[in-house]
């Protein structure tokens, strides 16, 4: 009998236990809503500065869908524009712009972003950047995310939904935020979505070449025809040109772009001779994926397409060093991602504001199927010149460090 009772006030004391440590996490997490997932009317507006995402983005950028109910217009892509196409560039005069740009992000993650936004929001613009080579990769990015565990995944809504409510991992990341502002210190992504905090816009000139010295040899060790096939992805094409169609239907302004990669990431002397510029076909295809969606009857504004990889002078600045001069790389922080001053030209140019810096005032081409072909020719052309220009510089540089790195 007395090892009943004892077995009986022992439960009782632990389901108290559960349901006060529940309501306590379920108390934090709401107050804090570290996501901005929760929208509870308690959330401390005090702590919005230092809701650090950038541990779980993919939640952290769909909670700023839910947080609010008037975005106008959407930044969508990789990690080459959460740091670099500014929500509060001068242009917007005062529109309400987020930038749900997701590290690692390919299509599949960012068209699922572009549509939940779209779901959720008075949406009128949609900015939609796209990697090189990514629309004929097999590459799949979701699950090398949270996006599983994020709002964007349409399954197991219910237990994502109690996850934030009362959800461990949730409490620990409302204990981070709470420590931030303890220390004064803002999350890496301001509430616009834009990654603007001190360290991630530059990067000293010795770990810069480092970095990019180790992308070559990484790049050497894996068979790769990134930029060179002629095959685009069939499902991801028709994932995008769903996004396509949806954006007419509803008469949203969209606008597609290529980033630029540095063009000395593709580059190789064995290309001399028959120099084919890389992304070829993905410009092809979003060319006339783009005609067939302008072809929907809408009332909104057509489709627009530029891209932004080409041979101009800031995507072929000096990557060597030569003596006393590390590099002459001042529009990169890496062979990939560009500065914010190349993306407030892309910006401008797409969006056509006056373009503040004289140097990037021809830096893209809106791409048309009238064009297209001309600006494949145009890019062999570069290309061509590139490679007898840099042959013996930045080309022979890079190949003698994968030599190396074999050897």
């Amino acid at each position: 009998m007395n090892g009943g009772s004892s077995t009986r006030r022992y439960v009782t004391i632990l389901f108290l236990g559960i349901a006060a440590a529940t309501l306590i996490a379920a108390a934090v997490n709401t107050r804090v809503d570290p996501w901005r997932v929760t929208r509870s009317p308690w959330a401390d507006p005090a702590l919005e500065p230092f809701r650090d995402i950038s541990g779980s983005t993919r939640t952290g950028k769909a909670g700023l869908v839910r947080a609010r109910d008037d975005w106008q217009i959407g930044i969508f892509g990789s990690s080459r524009v959460i740091s670099s196409i500014d929500p509060q560039a001068a242009g917007w005069d005062g529109r309400k712009v987020v930038n749900l740009g997701m590290p690692g992000a390919f299509l599949y993650e960012s068209i699922a972003m572009a549509e939940y936004f779209i779901a959720h929001q008075p949406a009128e613009t949609v900015l939609f950047g796209i990697d090189p080579g990514d629309l004929t990769s097999p590459i799949d990015t979701r699950p090398m995310s949270d996006f599983m565990s994020s709002p964007l995944n349409p399954n197991g809504a219910l237990d994502r939904e109690l996850r934030y409510v009362v959800g461990l991992s949730t409490f620990e990341e409302s204990m981070e935020t709470l420590g931030l502002r303890a220390k004064n210190r803002p999350g890496e992504y301001n509430p616009l979505g834009f990654r603007d905090r001190p360290g991630h816009a530059t990067m000293d000139r010795e770990r810069q070449l480092k970095f990019i010295k180790g992308r070559f040899v990484d790049d050497a060790r894996l068979a790769s025809d990134v930029g060179k096939t002629d095959r685009v992805n069939p499902d991801k094409a028709a994932r995008l040109e769903d996004l396509m169609s949806l954006c007419r239907r509803k008469g949203i302004r969209l606008v597609l772009f290529l980033h630029p990669n540095h063009v000395l990431l593709q580059a190789k002397s064995a290309d001399a001779g028959h120099p084919e510029p890389p992304f070829g076909t993905d410009l092809r295809a979003l060319a006339g994926m783009v005609a067939a969606a302008n072809a929907l009857p809408s009332d909104g504004p057509p489709v627009a397409l530029w891209d932004f990889y080409s041979y101009h002078p800031i995507n072929s600045e000096r990557v060597r060093p030569l003596t006393g001069e590390p590099s002459d790389l001042i529009h990169w922080r890496d062979l990939e991602h560009f500065t914010k001053d190349v993306g407030d030209g892309m910006l401008s140019l797409m969006m056509s504001w006056p373009v503040a810096n004289p140097d990037l005032r021809h830096y893209g081409e809106q791409v048309t199927p009238e064009n297209v072909e001309a600006r494949i020719e145009a890019l062999r052309v570069g290309y061509r010149d590139y490679l007898a220009r840099e042959m013996d510089g930045d080309i022979a540089w890079k190949e003698q460090l994968i030599r190396d790195a074999q050897r």
